[in-house]
């Protein structure tokens, strides 16, 4: 289980960093590093997810895809891969209780979507980071960097990630135990509120 590889390969001068969601979108950022000069690395998800996207849809290296969106958006949450279904399981949550939230796809780690993330934070103030990654070096670490890189005023940060080593367990039961699944990002969500 990796839970330091983005850290590691974000840190390698002129690297790329891709971190797909779906079927779909690791085809298209296959095709994509193959097009790429330097160190491309992509970090993929073993579990069987549902597919997010169509086979049109384009996936250009440095950017992000918005989900859910709404004028009324309490917070953004960003996530990928696995954690991103997570993201939208909440998404679904909070809205059948009249709350409503953004969610990024932050597929591209590295370079990073700064316009998307600068614009949420304008728009919402609440940014929740979700990763199953350790807290150093990962997604959290590379949106913390733009806000402080863009001078944003000071939002809510909330940052769920491994804190601690994990154990063995099935996908959800480890999801659960380390604070990054949906029901987490409801209850920081709400906490935000």
């Amino acid at each position: 289980m990796a839970l330091e590889d983005l850290a590691m390969m974000r840190s390698v001068h002129g690297s790329t960093v891709l971190y797909p969601s779906d079927a779909v979108s690791t085809v298209h950022l296959v095709k994509a590093m193959a097009e790429t000069k330097g160190i491309s690395y992509l970090r993929a998800t073993r579990e069987k997810v549902p597919t997010l996207y169509g086979a049109d849809e384009t996936f250009p290296i440095g950017g992000s895809k918005t989900l859910r969106s709404s004028d009324s958006d309490v917070a953004t949450i960003i996530g990928a891969g696995i954690t991103l279904h997570e993201a939208l399981k909440a998404a679904d949550t909070l809205a059948g209780e009249g709350t409503n939230v953004r969610v990024i796809d932050l597929y591209s780690v590295k370079p990073i979507d700064w316009a998307a993330i600068v614009s949420a934070v304008q728009d919402t103030k609440h940014i929740i980071v979700v990763e199953d990654h350790w807290a150093q070096g990962g997604l959290g670490d590379a949106v913390a960097s733009i806000l402080a890189d863009a001078n944003v005023p000071m939002v809510k940060f909330t940052h769920l990630c491994i804190t601690e080593m994990p154990r063995s367990g099935t996908p959800q039961e480890l999801l659960e135990k380390y604070g990054i699944d949906a029901h987490a990002i409801v209850a920081a969500v709400k906490a935000g509120i």
